[in-house]
């Protein structure tokens, strides 16, 4: 099991890789040429719109969501902050939510805060799964402001990339 989580953890960074290197070269590129880097094919008319990825976060471990907000946090110089319009969104459905409860935030307060300040600066935009909030019998009450309520987490993630957001 541990291998999975393992393979899945080096598949994620090796996804946030892709998008940060893709966005280096696309500044490059915009800033020498009006040439345009996409890791999907534009759609006709959409030239020119900032591309924006969903993370279906499937890490269960407060270390290895540490070390996922750690290489956000690395590669965010690579982004466009836009605190109205974040360029990642990250959809937590799974045990590690509580992570980001308040009676946890003693224990977890590096990744919660680390998670906030990717926020506030618009980098990424947490969102969590209230079925899942539910089912781990946790109040809304619990979960700081910055993150954000979806009904149902494998929804949202459908219902951004129908919106032109690209599954990492």
């Amino acid at each position: 099991m541990s291998h999975v989580k393992s393979t899945l953890i080096t598949i994620l960074f090796f996804a946030i890789a892709v998008f940060v290197i893709t966005m280096s070269q696309s500044a490059a590129m915009a800033e020498s040429s009006d040439a345009n880097i996409s890791l999907s094919p534009l759609v006709k008319g959409q030239e020119g719109i900032k591309k924006h990825y969903v993370f279906d976060v499937v890490i269960h471990k407060p270390d290895e969501m540490d070390k996922l907000l750690e290489r956000i946090e690395q590669l965010s110089s690579t982004i466009t902050p836009n605190k109205d319009d974040p360029s990642l969104a990250l959809v937590l459905h799974g045990p590690e939510i509580a992570f980001f409860t308040r009676k946890n935030y003693p224990k977890y307060m590096d990744l919660v805060d680390r998670a906030a300040a990717l926020d506030k600066k618009g980098i990424i935009d947490v969102k969590v799964c209230d079925t899942m909030i539910r089912a781990l019998n946790i109040d809304d009450s619990e979960l700081p402001d910055f993150v954000e309520h979806v009904p149902y987490g494998p929804d949202e993630i459908k219902r951004l990339i129908k919106q032109g957001f690209i599954k990492m």
